[in-house]
């Protein structure tokens, strides 16, 4: 039995994977439909949000962008807000609009000349049909997304993408299986491609993703993980080494920044400078200053440097370092990055 479904799962697979070849098959080689596609992309990629990074002219003139709204009931409901949600997260003002509601007061969300992407495998959806004329009032701009060309749905559009659906992989031929992945996957190259259009990029995909791994990229910092403050540990340079022992330990952060009387970077003892001190100078290491072990030229950062900066340069060396100090423009030190901070805040020199 257990036999007799992995092989029935495998031949559903194959049948939602021929769908998805005869899609990619439409977009190499259907003249209308890759015209169609790209007419689609055009209407999406004038909805999109000015990005903080633009001139102002640039969002001002975008300062009203249109909204492209997807409407669809049932399943294929759900792969809209799906195809929404990404377009949205891309700088793309998109909406899913239900029908029903639409009829009670959400169609007030729809302006004039909004481009609008229906949804429908058969297009006889009653609920799409009902909502047409009330779209075409207000000279939207419609697109049927449909497995049936000669559809009333398809018939009331102004743009058809047919979706290569033979069928359904449901055990019943009812429940749309492979309708919707098909549906997912036109609606996701969609997304894509006025990703690519726009000439989108991983900066301003991160600039809508603060919370994520890639928005840490531009907005942490090393001033926002450093030991700063009362906090910094510091010592001169005329300290003695048993001084120095102490301050370490009293810090308990596995460094000391040497400073002069103006906070102004003098050199870095890290726990390693300290057994190679004491390798070298035996019981004679007790009679050292500071000076005479520190680093005196130790790797430092600006304050504002990108935190993604930080762990790439302190990973990418022969031995990479566990800590290293933060300066500002003068020279002074204000902070103690460590790597372990950076790996505990997720920040990761791969992407």
């Amino acid at each position: 039995m257990d036999l007799d479904l992995l092989a029935s799962a495998s031949r559903r697979a194959n049948h939602m994977s021929q769908s998805l070849q005869q899609l990619s098959h439409q977009l190499q080689s259907i003249e209308q439909f890759r015209n169609t596609f790209l007419a689609v992309v055009e209407l999406v990629c004038g909805c999109r949000i000015p990005n903080a990074a633009e001139s102002v002219d640039s969002s001002r003139a975008l300062s009203n962008p249109q909204t492209v709204h997807f409407v669809a009931v049932g399943k294929s409901g759900g792969v809209a807000q799906v195809v929404v949600s990404m377009l949205a997260s891309v700088g793309i003002q998109a909406r899913f609009l239900h029908p029903t509601e639409a009829l009670h007061g959400d169609l007030g969300s729809v302006v004039r000349h909004d481009p609008v992407l229906l949804i429908s495998n058969n297009g006889r959806s009653a609920e799409l049909l009902a909502v047409i004329p009330l779209l075409r009032e207000r000279g939207c701009k419609l697109v049927a997304l449909t497995g049936r060309p000669d559809s009333p749905l398809a018939q009331a559009c102004d743009l058809i993408l047919q979706m290569p659906v033979q069928g359904e992989a449901c055990p019943l031929n009812q429940a749309p299986l492979t309708s919707t992945v098909t549906t997912l996957a036109l609606g996701q190259l969609l997304v894509a491609a006025s990703m690519e259009k726009r000439l989108y990029d991983l900066d301003s995909y991160a600039r809508n993703h603060p919370g994520g791994a890639i928005g840490k990229r531009i907005f942490v910092r090393v001033d926002d993980l450093m030991v700063g403050g009362k906090f910094l540990p510091r010592i001169t340079s005329t300290e003695s080494f048993k001084k120095c022992i102490s301050r370490m330990t009293e810090c308990a952060l596995g460094a000391l920044l040497v400073v002069d009387e103006n906070d102004v970077l003098q050199g870095f003892i890290g726990e390693r400078d300290l057994r190679v001190a004491m390798e070298a100078r035996g019981p004679a290491v007790f009679d050292a200053v500071v000076s005479e072990i520190m680093n005196a030229k130790p790797v430092t950062l600006k304050a504002g440097t990108l935190a993604i900066e930080a762990i790439q340069i302190m990973e990418n060396r022969p031995r990479p370092l566990n800590s290293l100090p933060i300066v500002d423009e003068h020279g002074k030190a204000v902070g103690l990055l460590r790597l372990h901070d950076l790996v505990a805040a997720g920040i990761s020199s791969s992407i």
